[in-house]
């Protein structure tokens, strides 16, 4: 999903607005310039890893000689104190890179294992977990491949895959029937996802060609009560204030899908020490 040339920017990125205009001074000032050092880059909890190629690319930018002598792939689960990256390069290039390859690291896999959990939570249902456009703007790309190394899907990426009707839209037209007409005449092709507040809404379109039905802040019981009106007509989609505390109740009414934006802002970093 990552090319090799948008973690190059990214990292480049982040090296920039870390260094300043001199650089790191304190290493400058303290380590002399042709002086090489063995870092080693160690877990500190157990989670799903997810970014090294990321932090292998802040090391080698700013050298270039770097030797990578081992690493852990993304994807895998680790347990705490696991070595997730080891390397050779100059003392003063490895701790100026450190803080921005430790930030990928540990933002990354906290997606990831985020997106893990969810997605153990929900499997035993048959149910999948999906992301939401809830992202931080320029790393979307980012952020959604985490997610799936987690174990999650994506939904949009951007406002263009799919019609996705909301009340917003609804209010701008007299009813969710000639929305969903209205959209369907404006690109045949594309998918459609409605959003509905409730059954009554829902009984509106039972009938229309739609893909999803988005099933907004509703609790399980009403959403078995519109699984069992649908009757397979189309997948329903659960959504809105999905967290770890209702999460399982949502997934054992086995609605097709669940989305929520815990897995990109409601994220806590995975712990990383570098050590030389």
């Amino acid at each position: 999903m990552l090319t090799k040339s948008y973690i190059k920017i990214q990292v480049a990125n982040a090296l920039n607005e870390d260094l300043g205009i001199f650089g790191d001074i304190t290493s400058q000032a303290i380590i002399e310039p042709d002086q090489i050092s063995v870092a080693t880059i160690v877990l500190k909890q157990d989670a799903v890893l997810c970014g090294i190629d990321f932090a292998i690319s802040a090391f080698k930018q700013l050298d270039k000689k770097t030797k990578v002598l081992s690493h852990k792939t993304d994807g895998k689960y680790l347990k705490k104190g696991a070595v997730v990256l080891k390397l050779k390069a100059k003392t003063q290039s490895i701790l100026a890179a450190e803080r921005s390859a430790l930030n990928f690291l540990g933002l990354m896999s906290g997606i990831a294992t985020k997106a893990n959990l969810f997605s153990k939570i929900a499997k035993p249902y048959g149910v999948k977990i999906f992301s939401t456009r809830k992202t931080i703007v320029g790393i979307r790309d980012l952020q959604k491949y985490a997610l799936t190394v987690g174990g999650a899907n994506i939904n949009r990426m951007t406002l263009d895959d799919f019609f996705f009707i909301k009340d917003n839209h609804i209010a701008n037209t007299s009813s969710i029937v000639e929305s969903i007409a209205r959209v369907r005449a404006f690109y045949p092709k594309k998918k459609i996802t409605v959003e509905v507040d409730n059954i009554k809404q829902l009984k509106q379109i039972i009938n229309e060609k739609i893909d999803v039905a988005l099933l907004d802040n509703m609790n399980a019981k009403q959403i078995r009560e519109c699984l069992k009106f649908v009757g397979g007509r189309f997948k329903c989609e659960a959504s809105g204030n999905i967290n770890l505390n209702n999460l399982k109740s949502i997934a054992q009414t086995k609605v097709d899908r669940i989305s929520t934006g815990q897995l990109t802002h409601s994220i806590k970093n995975i712990d990383f020490g570098l050590e030389l």
